[in-house]
């Protein structure tokens, strides 16, 4: 993983407007957000929504959701629409499944794979393989075409400007990039924020490494919350930093437990049968998520602890416990001592053997 040598100094405070209309960026030394309305990721979002899946189903943001429903419900029975319940009900390509693959295809209607298709990245959800992609991109594609999405995308800009103004306003008043090298020691080539109108309550990370060799962490941020005026998704501090920070989490942790199977497999797959239920429910089915979800959640209660204080820490501790994750308060209690032995572990990759350790002997009490 490329790693920063040097300490970049976070200035937040200038704001750029880019080529694309619907993105804007907050620029560092080297480092920058981006956060955008992106059609492939509404696209994929629109199809599982016709389909009923239930996470693209919350309508929490009614205004938007009459908007798709006027334009689209007529296409409820389009073959794209059947061919992804097959999917889900065949592959389980549910959940952010979907996600997983959008934040590697290019606009409709072309959709082109920004990877190549017939060596998937060894992170990639492995519910996709490339035959299935090729299929579902066809029935993408041609839903795309048929219904015209690309218009009715390009009417919501002002929606879209108003939705990412509202999350600007908390994001940028808050140091956050520093933290993620602090803690991780080092930082990805790119930060980026996409706004996923139809995914309600559900959010996302995702660590990419591109064409040119950089590496983008991606965050999929739901949207909720809306405003009584005009209807675009409002971001509270309070629940939506924790969020943020959880899923740009996701794009250090996620590719260091995949990439290493042999060591934690046994593991994960171990806590996801002691606590099956909890787990499923929250759609931490596989073993790589549910660890992933373990070390993300305690790395984000070392934030909380850093900048929130001790009674938001307490209670996040509380509700994960409550969601299955019985280990994480030894979890954050472990991390204070990677935390303080940096000269030992200077990234967190370094610190994986102790994690090992730490569960090993407890999954034989599962």
């Amino acid at each position: 993983m490329k790693k920063c040598l040097r300490i970049v100094i976070i200035l937040l405070s200038t704001l750029i407007i880019g080529c694309d209309a619907k993105q804007k960026s907050a620029t560092t030394d080297g480092q920058k957000i981006e956060i955008a309305v992106n059609p492939t990721i509404e696209l994929f979002s629109l199809i599982h929504h016709l389909a009923g899946d239930k996470q693209y189903n919350e309508n929490l943001i009614p205004v938007y959701i009459k908007k798709v429903e006027n334009h689209f419900k007529h296409l409820k029975n389009h073959p794209a629409i059947n061919f992804a319940k097959e999917c889900n009900i065949l592959y389980q390509i549910n959940g952010d499944a979907p996600m997983a693959l959008a934040v590697y295809i290019g606009q409709p209607p072309q959709l082109e794979p920004e990877i190549n298709l017939s060596a998937l990245p060894n992170d990639f959800d492995p519910r996709w393989d490339s035959t299935l992609i090729s299929n579902y991109l066809k029935y993408a594609r041609e839903f795309a075409v048929e219904s015209e999405f690309m218009k009715f995308h390009m009417n919501q800009n002002e929606f879209h400007q108003e939705s990412i103004e509202n999350l600007k306003d908390m994001l940028f008043k808050e140091n956050i990039l520093e933290w993620f090298f602090t803690f991780f020691g080092y930082y990805p080539d790119n930060f980026k924020i996409n706004i996923a109108l139809l995914n309600g309550s559900c959010n996302y990370g995702y660590n990419m490494e591109l064409p040119d060799g950089k590496i983008e962490s991606v965050c999929l941020l739901g949207a909720r919350d809306p405003k009584w005026i005009n209807g675009t998704p409002t971001y509270n501090k309070k629940w939506f930093l924790p969020v943020i920070i959880h899923e740009f989490c996701h794009s250090y942790i996620n590719p260091l437990i995949i990439s290493k199977p042999e060591e934690f497999k046994a593991i994960g797959d171990a806590i996801l049968k002691s606590h099956y239920e909890a787990m499923r429910k929250k759609g931490y089915d596989v073993w790589n998520v549910v660890l992933n979800e373990y070390l993300v959640r305690a790395c984000t209660i070392k934030f909380l602890k850093e900048y929130e204080g001790i009674e938001e820490v307490e209670r996040n501790i509380k509700n994960d416990k409550l969601n299955g994750f019985v280990e994480i308060e030894g979890l954050v209690q472990l991390l204070e001592e990677y935390e303080n032995n940096r000269h030992e572990y200077p990234v967190i990759e370094s610190f994986l053997p102790e994690i090992k350790k730490y569960f090993t002997p407890k999954i034989f009490n599962y």
